[in-house]
C-alpha cells in the first residue's frame, strides 16, 4: 500500500501533506489543518480503497469494544442463519464478566436467544454477554478456541500489530491493536459481510422474546451518538462500533456517505475527560471534522493518462522516423485535494537498462514496447511509478540497415583479416611473378647464347 512518514508542505495556507508507502503501491496521505484529538486515526475512501489520512497508524493501542467487530466476523463465518439459530447462554460467560462492570442488555444464564438478537445487541448496544455467548457457541463450547479463531482471522486479513484475548473487549494488557489494523478489520467486515453492515448501521432495534423475557421486551439504540438525533448527530454518519475504557480512551469506527462518496474512519484514544475533569466526547468532533474535510476537499482525479507525451528517445535505422514518443502504459487516478496543483509533483524518467550506450534504440520498434519508467513523487515520497511505452511503431529502414551492415562488416575483424590475407596473397603473387619472370629471362638468355655459338 512500510507506511507513514511525516513530511509536510504548505499548500494554500491550508494543507500539510505527508506521504507513506504501502506494500503494493505508493500512496499519498493528507493532513488537515485542524487538530485531531484522538491519539491515532485512519481514514479510508471506500470507493477507491485509498487511505487518505493517518495519524500514528501503527501505534500500539487498546481496542476496547472495537474487538466486537472481529467477533462478528468470526461469527458470520460460522453461523449462516442468524434468525433460526438459538443459543443457550452458559454460566462460564457470566463468570468471566463478573465484577468487571461490562456493558449489557440484561441477558442471563440459561436464557435461549437467537444469534440474530445476540449480534444486534453486541454490535449496537455493545453487550459483552452477547459477545461471550456467541464466542462460546462458535468456539465449540470453548471461548479460548474462539479467540484462536479471531487471531487467525486477523492474520488472514493482514493485521500485524493486533492480538486478541477475549471476544468482548474488556481491558487486558495483552489485547492490543493499532489504527491501521482496526481499519483493515472494519473494512474487511464492510466488504465481505452485508449482514454485518446491516446490523452495525441499524440505529434502533427491538429484541425478541426469550424463555426469560416476553416479546419486544427491550428496544436498543446504537451507541454511536452521531447516528442518533441529539447533540452529536451527524447526518452522513452510519454505524459501526464504539469502544470506551479508561485504559483505551474513547474509540470509534464509523462510516459516512455524501454525494456518492463513502469513507471509513477509525479513531483510537480520544480523551475520556477534558482539562476541567468533565467527560469529553472528542471522538465525535474528530469524526465530524475529518469527514467534512474529506467530503469538501477531495475528488477522484486522473493524474496520468496514456495520451500524455512524457518524453522521446532517439531511434536508429528508423524508416522516416528519428525518434519515438513515450507515453504512460496505463492511466493513473487517485483522490486529490482541490487545493493542491498537480503540477507540484516531481516527475522522474528512468530509462536505465532500456537504451543502448548512445541513449537510443534500434528499429524496428513495436508500439507498446516498454522503454523505461515514470515516477511521480511529492515531498520526496513516491506517489506512483508507471511504465513508459512507445506510442507508435517505427519500421526498419532497409537501406540504412544495409549501409549499417556494410559499415559494420568493413570495420569488423574478419574483414580486416581478409584484407591482410589478400594483401599477403597479392604480395606473394608479386614475388612469385617477379622470381618467375627473372628465371624465364635467365633461361631465355642461356638459350640465346647457345644459339649464337652454333651459328
Amino acid at each position: 500500500m512500510n507506511f507513514l512518514k511525516k513530511l509536510a508542505v504548505t499548500v494554500a495556507a491550508a494543507l500539510t501533506v505527508s506521504i507513506f508507502s504501502q506494500v503494493s503501491a505508493a500512496a499519498v496521505t493528507f493532513t488537515p489543518n485542524f487538530t485531531v484529538t484522538s491519539e491515532a486515526a485512519v481514514l479510508i475512501n471506500l470507493d477507491k480503497d485509498i487511505i487518505v489520512y493517518e495519524k500514528n497508524p501503527t501505534k500500539k493501542m487498546y481496542p476496547a469494544s472495537l474487538v466486537k467487530i472481529m467477533t462478528a466476523i468470526v461469527v458470520l463465518d460460522h453461523i449462516k442463519d442468524l434468525d433460526n439459530t438459538e443459543i443457550e447462554a452458559p454460566l462460564v460467560v457470566f463468570d468471566d464478566l463478573y465484577g468487571k462492570n461490562p456493558s449489557s442488555v440484561g441477558y442471563s444464564r440459561g436464557e435461549v436467544i437467537t444469534a440474530r438478537d445476540l449480534m444486534y445487541s453486541m454490535l449496537m448496544a455493545s453487550a459483552c454477554e452477547s459477545a461471550g455467548i456467541l464466542a462460546y457457541h462458535v468456539g465449540g463450547e470453548s471461548i479460548p478456541n474462539f479467540i484462536d479463531m479471531m487471531n487467525q482471522k486477523a492474520k488472514e486479513i493482514g493485521c500485524t500489530g493486533t492480538n486478541f484475548v477475549n471476544p468482548h473487549g474488556l481491558f487486558d494488557e495483552n489485547q492490543y491493536t493499532n489504527a491501521r489494523d482496526m481499519a483493515l478489520i472494519a473494512k474487511y467486515a464492510i466488504d465481505n459481510y452485508p449482514k454485518f453492515v446491516e446490523i452495525a448501521t441499524t440505529t434502533e432495534f427491538t429484541l425478541s422474546g426469550t424463555n426469560y423475557h416476553g416479546d419486544n421486551w427491550a428496544t436498543i439504540h446504537h451507541t454511536n451518538a452521531m447516528t442518533l438525533k441529539g447533540e452529536f448527530y451527524y447526518e452522513p454518519a452510519r454505524g459501526l462500533k464504539t469502544g470506551t475504557l479508561d485504559e483505551s480512551g474513547r474509540n470509534l469506527a464509523a462510516m459516512a456517505s455524501r454525494d456518492g462518496n463513502n469513507y471509513l474512519l477509525v479513531t483510537l484514544g480520544a480523551p475520556m475527560y477534558d482539562a476541567e475533569g468533565y467527560k469529553a466526547y472528542e471522538q465525535y468532533t474528530d469524526h465530524k471534522n475529518i469527514f467534512e474535510w474529506a467530503f469538501n476537499t477531495f475528488s477522484y482525479d486522473k493524474i496520468l493518462s496514456t495520451t500524455d507525451e512524457i518524453t522521446e528517445i532517439p531511434v536508429k535505422l528508423g524508416d522516416n522516423a528519428e525518434h519515438v514518443l513515450l507515453v504512460p502504459e496505463e492511466d493513473f487516478s487517485t483522490l486529490w485535494p482541490n487545493t493542491l496543483d498537480i503540477s507540484s509533483l516531481k516527475r522522474e524518467i528512468n530509462t536505465t537498462g532500456y537504451l543502448d550506450s548512445d541513449g537510443a534504440v534500434l528499429a524496428p520498434v513495436e508500439k507498446g514496447t516498454v522503454f523505461g519508467t515514470y515516477t511521480l513523487s511529492l515531498s520526496g515520497e513516491e506517489l506512483c511509478t508507471v511504465n513508459l511505452v512507445a506510442r507508435d511503431s517505427v519500421e526498419l529502414s532497409q537501406l540504412e540497415y544495409n549501409v549499417m551492415k556494410a559499415k559494420a562488416f568493413v570495420s569488423s575483424f574478419w574483414f580486416k583479416l581478409a584484407i591482410v590475407i589478400a594483401a599477403v596473397l597479392i604480395a606473394l603473387y608479386i614475388v612469385v611473378y617477379v622470381l618467375a619472370t627473372k628465371k624465364r629471362k635467365r633461361r631465355m638468355k642461356k638459350v640465346s647464347a647457345k644459339t649464337r655459338r652454333r651459328m
